[in-house]
């Protein structure tokens, strides 16, 4: 064996550890640049706190048994935040509305005194105009809770590969905007929704996204839609959420990819595992957000008529499988 290949595999452990260290500080920096923690009257924070709290309020909302003066504390953070906040009643963003629908919902069931409820009406009040139809709770069943059900769930699940051979025609807007919107009902914690869709069809800004994705390799130059995924940093604030807009990006990435897989179109994803350098390279080359983190990017297109895929051989169900009891 070679001298350098020895020194290599040496040092490679090394190098990673040196890479990790410097990927941690990054992720630190965007995490305090960006977090939620501070200036919430910026207009983005400031709907994504107000969804964090309302949904707390539609949740004792869902409670069977709840007891009938549950969530008032939701309630009284929630129009404090508004009042302190910038509310605007002539010009407000959609969670505030919807903010304001659940606040109508609960205080129509509290059982509150007249004080604890004075200044939670009074906002009501002024605001009565906006409330709309969004929000609160709905009837539902176990039949509607069951009406999606497969008949084939193997077959479905079953036929989706990765496809890296795609036809040359083209995917229109709406199908891909069809798929966000089946792709929207991915939970998310406390239902922030903090996702962001990228979408190219053009040959050069393709090209030029894909320039530092290393999985593309021998077939990115015929992708004929491009999404770049990602997810806020805005929405989130507390130490423990500091990982939170990976799961929730992750999530919201499978399920797009599985609702294009629903509407007859291929996919595959292509990993942004990515240290600072390139993900910083990457942000001068497509004009994304800085507070939008990158979580994959995922080749869209038709599946040409006659093509080969990895076989991607599953492990076995009970290798990754424990039941607890």
């Amino acid at each position: 064996m070679k001298f350098s290949v020895i020194l290599k595999d040496f040092l490679r452990p090394s190098r990673d550890v040196a890479f990790a260290f410097f990927g941690f500080l990054y992720d630190f920096f965007r995490f305090v640049k960006y977090g939620s923690w501070r200036n919430i009257k910026e207009r983005d924070k400031k709907d994504y706190r107000a969804v964090k709290i309302y949904h707390r309020l539609e949740k004792s909302l869902s409670f069977k048994n709840r007891n009938t003066s549950s969530g008032l504390g939701a309630a009284e953070d929630f129009v404090r935040l508004l009042e302190n906040k910038g509310f605007n009643p002539s010009d407000p963003s959609f969670q505030e509305v919807v903010g304001i629908k659940v606040l109508h919902d609960f205080l129509a069931v509290a059982d509150i005194n007249e004080n604890e409820r004075a200044h939670l009406d009074s906002f009501l009040k002024k605001n009565i105009n906006l409330v709309g139809e969004c929000g609160g709770v709905i009837e539902f069943s176990s039949e509607k809770a069951t009406s999606g059900k497969l008949d084939d769930p193997e077959q479905f699940f079953l036929s989706r590969s990765s496809v890296r051979d795609f036809k040359a025609d083209p995917v229109e807007d709406k199908v891909i905007l069809r798929a966000l919107e089946l792709a929207m009902k991915t939970p998310s914690v406390c239902n922030r929704q903090a996702w962001h869709v990228y979408h190219m069809d053009s040959r050069e800004t393709i090209d030029r996204a894909l320039t530092l994705q290393n999985g593309n390799r021998g077939f990115g130059h015929n992708v004929p839609c491009l999404l770049v995924i990602t997810s806020d940093l805005k929405a989130f604030d507390t130490a423990g959420e500091r990982y939170q807009h990976w799961v929730d990006g992750g999530m919201f990435s499978m399920s797009i990819v599985m609702a294009l897989h629903a509407l007859g179109l291929a996919s595959c994803c292509l990993n942004w595992s990515k240290g600072a350098k390139d993900d910083m390279a990457f942000r001068k080359l497509i004009d994304i957000k800085g507070s939008h983190t990158v979580m994959m990017l995922l080749a869209v297109g038709y599946a040409s008529d006659d093509l080969k895929v990895c076989y991607s051989a599953r492990k076995p169900v009970d290798s990754i499988y424990t039941h607890l009891d």
